[in-house]
């Protein structure tokens, strides 16, 4: 809780003065709060936080400044982090499997997100999650993923 949600608040206090009046604050979460992945243990609920606290951290800052806040919500990515969950390989097998193009998101495509609100080009976007999965999330019921449950 303390370096996946906390830091955040505690950064962007600590740092309040250096940033811009009009700058953006953007953090990296999960694309979906509300599934129970064994091996992730509680990260989710943690998440979950973290995003919360976009919205007020939004609020606060408003009083002072126009500086957004908001984060990019990747599908699963092969990072160094990730190696360290117990049966990310299998997850992130199925995942790849469930998007829509049948190839996993790469982190650049995250990254690029992320530039875009960094830019003053998101200037009408604070506190919000955007969901970068290229579609896995609305592919649950994919024939050939059903078709390997139901067969296999």
């Amino acid at each position: 809780m303390d370096i996946s949600c906390f830091s955040l608040i505690a950064i962007s206090n600590h740092f309040k003065e250096l940033l811009a009046t009009d700058g953006s604050v953007v953090t990296i979460s999960i694309s979906t709060t509300k599934m129970a992945a064994e091996n992730y243990g509680y990260m989710a609920p943690i998440k979950a936080a973290l995003e919360s606290s976009l919205c007020f951290l939004a609020k606060s800052f408003s009083s002072f400044s126009q500086v957004r806040f908001n984060a990019v919500c990747p599908s699963l990515l092969k990072t160094s982090a990730s190696a360290g969950i117990p049966g990310y390989v299998d997850s992130y097998l199925y995942a790849e499997k469930a998007i829509l193009r049948k190839k996993a998101l790469k982190t650049s495509e995250a990254a690029d997100t992320a530039a875009f609100l960094l830019s003053p080009r998101s200037s009408g976007i604070t506190g919000q999650c955007l969901v970068v999965d290229a579609g896995m999330g609305m592919n649950y019921f994919d024939k050939e993923i059903v078709t390997g449950v139901v067969e296999g």
